[in-house]
């Protein structure tokens, strides 16, 4: 009977190690890039609904205003993915494949949140389009 004797060979994870991908977070060391990048993509969702917000009110058009708003977000979130690409692209691949990862899971992310909190306010916003209306031609008749 043979006898198979298995060796565990532990090393010490050292910075050298981390350096040559060893082990260790795949967007390490890029603290503010990453901090950049996140911001940029939470700001053109913001900016997306901030359009879509005061567009539904002024027009009263819901399903135009949505699709306006969620090509703007799409736009602006793959120019930040773009703008990855230039910083990330020399540095290493493990950093350039988490950021991607990391910014089209955001993408993803923003759409539906943008479109599920649309959805959700769409009957104020229409009602403020209609108030608005309402007093905008009582206005008119009066003068």
């Amino acid at each position: 009977m043979k006898t198979v004797v298995l060796q565990v060979v532990m090393t010490p994870i050292t910075s050298e190690s981390k350096d040559k991908g060893a082990c260790g977070m795949t967007l390490e060391g890029s603290n503010v890039a990453i901090t950049v990048y996140v911001l940029f993509l939470f700001i053109a969702l913001a900016l997306s609904y901030l359009y879509a917000w005061k567009g539904i009110e002024m027009t009263g058009l819901f399903g135009s205003q949505v699709a306006v708003a969620t090509v703007m977000n799409l736009f602006l979130g793959a120019c930040a993915i773009f703008g990855w690409f230039f910083y990330a692209w020399g540095t290493s691949e493990a950093l350039f494949l988490g950021g991607l990862v990391l910014g089209a899971i955001l993408l993803v992310v923003s759409e539906v949140a943008l479109i599920t909190t649309l959805f959700v306010r769409r009957d104020k916003l229409l009602e403020a389009y209609r108030e608005r209306m309402d007093n905008g031609v009582s206005n008119r008749g009066s003068r």
